[in-house]
């Protein structure tokens, strides 16, 4: 199979997730699956707002919740505004939410989606070629990862979740406090 060809079998699997994984409500973080043993982080560089590249190893030191998503995928969009709430009220010295676009959206057009949804606490970070989302075994849309601040994904969630919720503010926030406890 050629790449092209395996670029439209993802996007096509990764649409029929995204679509499946939309009809279920988004609280419960009963999917949410910690990994056993967890893996480190790929140093896979993306696509940065302003036309720079940067790697999750810029993030060292900090726990991370990485959500990938897309412009076209509905429960993407419907998460977002609990990741801005989340990066409003916790992101800092020991949490980045990180908000990365697995489509071939503009910055432009994310930009715009951004204010078109008020999202005002999240950067725009990209991965067009999708090159992260395969070195993160990306299985569909939307995806979040749970990295702990020594660079290892310790959990994953396929599907749409309420982050700033209480339920997903129980499983974040330790790995936040670990990361405190560990800061020089």
């Amino acid at each position: 199979m050629t790449t092209s060809m395996r670029k439209v079998a993802w996007c096509i699997q990764a649409l029929l997730l995204c679509l499946a994984v939309g009809a279920k409500p988004a609280a419960a973080l009963d999917a949410l699956a910690w990994l056993d043993p967890p893996f480190p982080v790929p140093e896979t560089p993306y696509l940065v707002e302003g036309g720079g590249t940067g790697t999750l190893a810029d993030y060292r030191g900090k726990a991370i919740v990485l959500n990938f998503w897309a412009t076209w995928c509905p429960p993407c969009i419907e998460e977002m505004p609990s990741l801005d709430r989340l990066a409003a009220r916790h992101a800092g010295d020991h949490l980045a939410v990180i908000t990365m676009a697995a489509d071939r959206a503009s910055e432009e057009k994310i930009k715009a989606f951004h204010d078109e949804h008020e999202l005002l606490h999240l950067t725009i970070q990209r991965d067009p070629d999708m090159k992260l989302a395969r070195a993160m075994r990306l299985f569909g849309l939307p995806t979040t990862f749970l990295i702990d601040h020594r660079g290892d994904v310790v959990a994953q969630l396929v599907g749409e979740a309420q982050w700033d919720g209480d339920e997903a503010l129980a499983v974040i926030l330790p790995l936040v406090e670990a990361a405190a406890a560990d800061a020089p």
